[in-house]
């Protein structure tokens, strides 16, 4: 899963602010299937594996090719077409 959201990340422009729901979106946009395939039943909730999701996000703050930094929270829409906070990300 880390690859994916890397290759994501990878097209966002250096400069470009973004959140997490954005990645999570275009993660079951382009990559539906591999996103079904790693949720695991530990992780019994959309919240949980969002969360979990967003962890692997997380790591590429130290990441040496792909960096990113947090810059706060965001406010935008999930994947159940409604608002909520999450982290948002500033690609360096």
């Amino acid at each position: 899963m880390k690859g994916i959201i890397r290759s994501i990340i990878r097209e966002i422009p250096k400069g470009n602010i973004f959140d997490s729901h954005t990645v999570i979106f275009l993660l079951i946009q382009q990559h539906s299937d591999e996103y079904l395939k790693s949720f695991n039943l530990n992780l019994n909730t959309t919240e949980l594996y969002h969360a979990h999701l967003g962890k692997i996000i997380a790591e590429f703050e130290n990441d040496p090719v792909d960096k990113i930094e947090r810059i706060g929270e965001s406010y935008s829409k999930n994947i159940h077409d409604t608002f909520s906070p999450c982290a948002c990300w500033r690609k360096l």
